[in-house]
């Protein structure tokens, strides 16, 4: 926010050129700010011999000098309010923009981020399952409360005007993102993506002339994306459960390992999504992701089968009947690490890492093709799937690593491969 300081005055006179048939004359007044001026007509008149210029009020103790001095006093009072409500809010204020402000006018309200960030969402709520999904929805709420948390912060406001948001600002919110946000460099980036969103709104609008993020890299780290190999996968099949508790999670994140399905779309999976394929390919998973909208098929395998038919006769199902039972995420995820001790799998295991399991032990390391993968997981595009496969290029990067030593002990040095030639060489020559 600029830190610019204003020169501001009201400026009560009469316009004595201006005589009406009563003898008496406009009452007027000059809003200066920075040097720029605007009259307005109050409405009001007086004697021109009764005003007092130096004072810029009306001499004398009469009801009438009464009652317009009071006006003044008002009209004064009024002027200097908005003033600062607009100087809080704005780089910089014309006389226009005040004159607009008091009398309620459109043209001078102020737009702020806030005000046009909520008139954004309600947009997207409205178009809930036509153009935009909840998680989107979510993602912009998540991203305003930040945004809200830092200028109540920062600047001691919950709002501030579009003329405010400057390169200073996004570097400033950036740094609360990471340090008082304690957010990861990648959310900090999906954060200020979504910001952007907002600023391109308001560029394509005219509401800001220049983009506050020029310069800003809203890159991604690439990160490691933990899933569980064959022996871990096979380790959890193979869990004899303590309890009824432990046994339902277990069964229920495996079905996941075989499906790749994500929580909320499993929690969501209703009978009419689990369809009859042909007769070599059994039971399809049909459905449409709630992240994106994307809609994904994968094929029902033995295991995931099993366990639906463990909790629910799927012939008995009606269409509209959940599949399985599914907890809550943080339910899940809070089970999920007694599973991971029980099975003696040290990472940080959340019901997340089933979908990364599908992506790369039970897909791409058994030789499906990604683009297969990527469908099946509902990627929109072929990049997001890529991640995975450089998972795929380590194993196999290991897998030939162990098959050069292998082959080492059988096959002669590479000395004794250059010497070769050489020694009959010397024989022909002989």
């Amino acid at each position: 926010m600029s830190s610019k300081t204003s020169s501001f005055s009201l400026l009560f006179y009469v316009s004595k050129t201006k005589v009406q048939k009563n003898g008496e004359v406009p009452l007027l007044m000059k809003i200066n700010i920075n040097g720029s001026r605007l009259v307005l007509n109050l409405r009001r008149s007086v004697n021109p011999s009764d005003w007092d210029s130096a004072k810029g009020k009306v001499g004398g103790r009469t009801d009438q000098a009464r009652v317009t001095n009071d006006y003044i006093e008002a009209v004064k009072f009024k002027f200097r309010q908005k003033y600062n409500e607009l100087i809080h809010l704005n780089d910089s204020i014309t006389p226009e923009m005040l004159r607009d402000a008091v009398l309620g006018i459109n043209s001078g309200a102020v737009r702020t981020i806030v005000t046009v960030w909520e008139s954004h969402l309600d947009g997207l709520r409205k178009l809930l399952g036509k153009e935009t999904t909840r998680a989107t929805c979510q993602k912009y709420h998540v991203a305003l409360k930040h945004v809200q948390k830092f200028l109540e912060l920062e600047y001691k406001t919950l709002d501030i005007s579009l003329k405010s948001i400057d390169p200073e600002f996004i570097s400033k919110f950036t740094l609360y993102l990471k340090t008082t946000g304690k957010c990861s460099h990648n959310t900090t980036i999906k954060f200020l993506q979504t910001f952007k969103r907002i600023v391109i709104i308001c560029l394509r609008n005219g509401w800001i002339v220049k983009d506050p993020f020029i310069g800003v890299s809203l890159k991604l780290k690439i990160v490691d994306r933990p899933y569980l190999n064959e022996e871990e996968l096979q380790r959890l099949i193979e869990l004899e459960p303590t309890c009824e508790r432990i046994s339902r999670i277990r069964d229920f994140f495996l079905f996941s390992c075989y499906t790749g399905l994500a929580y909320i779309d499993l929690k969501n999976l209703k009978r009419q999504e689990v369809e009859m394929g042909s007769s070599e390919t059994g039971y399809w998973i049909r459905t449409k992701r709630q992240k994106t909208g994307i809609k994904t098929s994968v094929p029902l395998l033995r295991l995931p089968y099993q366990i639906i038919n463990k909790y629910n006769k799927l012939d008995k199902l009606r269409p509209t009947d959940p599949i399985l039972p599914i907890p809550s995420n943080q339910k899940m995820n809070a089970y999920l690490k007694e599973v991971a001790e029980l099975c003696n799998i040290n990472k940080p295991l959340s019901f997340h890492i089933a979908r990364h399991t599908f992506a790369t032990t039970v897909t791409l390391m058994n030789g499906v093709p990604i683009e297969s993968v990527s469908k099946m997981l509902g990627h929109t595009n072929l990049k997001s799937t890529q991640h995975y496969a450089k998972v795929v290029d380590k194993k196999v990067e290991e897998d030939m690593a162990a098959l050069a030593l292998k082959l080492s002990s059988k096959t002669p040095s590479i000395e004794a491969i250059i010497a070769q030639p050489k020694r009959r060489a010397k024989r022909t020559s002989a």
